[in-house]
């Protein structure tokens, strides 16, 4: 009898594994025909494999339970509860990795991007490179990486000069490859938030001449310490 007991106990446990592992049949509600799939079919478990982890939140006696914000739709099945808690934290975490791996490579984009712009302090009244620019422009061919070797010049907003600016970009970056490497230069409308060299030259030289000449200041002045000592005050002495 007790051999029995513990059969039947054995064949109960064996039946609620295999229907939360293999199929629903024995815990589900009122979902079977959810989205027209066969209960236990392939598509059905996809759908079920949407469903989000953790714990969901009810409302009992007025207060969610738990207070912070969960899903409120149906629970895993056991299986997929399983593979959650299993292999946590993925996949979970791999979108949060993608997320801020967007934003860093958005960041370096934009950051070579303003590295190898031309800008309008690199032109002369002409249109074409001024020294600084030229220097400018053989610092991105040394020093830039392949991938990011895209020349931009700032947009005057006036297509005439924009070509013309453009047009000798490109002479000077055939001059200093001598035709071997081609190198695209795209005009781009932005904002130079650097300054010239000579205006930072001129502000340096206005801030040393205006700086005034060393002095002592006066001994004179009431008051006792040194003073006092250097007047012979205090009425100690004879």
């Amino acid at each position: 009898m007790r051999m029995y007991g513990q059969c039947f106990l054995a064949l109960v446990f064996a039946s609620a594994i295999c229907g939360c592992s293999t199929g629903p049949f024995a815990f589900v509600g009122g979902d079977e025909n959810v989205g027209g799939a066969e209960p236990g079919s392939d598509d059905w478990w996809a759908q079920k494999a949407m469903l989000p982890p953790g714990v969901r939140q009810k409302c009992y006696k007025g207060k969610n339970w738990p207070p912070r914000p969960r899903p409120t739709c149906e629970r895993q099945q056991f299986s997929h509860t399983y593979h959650s808690a299993h292999y946590w934290p993925l996949p979970y975490v791999c979108q949060d990795r993608q997320y801020m791996s967007d934003i860093i490579n958005t960041q370096e984009q934009n950051g070579w991007q303003q590295e190898t712009t031309i800008y309008h302090r690199h032109f002369t009244d002409d249109q074409t490179l001024n020294v600084p620019g030229r220097l400018h422009l053989v610092d991105i061919l040394e020093t830039t990486p392949s991938r990011y070797r895209t020349v931009y010049v700032q947009s005057s907003y006036d297509t005439e000069i924009d070509n013309t600016r453009q047009a000798n970009v490109q002479q000077t970056l055939t001059e200093l490859t001598n035709g071997e490497e081609q190198i695209q230069v795209i005009m781009r409308r932005g904002r130079d938030y650097g300054r010239p060299a000579s205006e930072v030259k001129l502000i340096n030289d206005l801030y040393n001449s205006s700086i005034p000449t060393p002095r002592l200041g006066s001994l004179s002045g009431g008051g006792g310490g040194a003073n006092a000592a250097l007047s012979g005050g205090g009425g100690g002495g004879p």
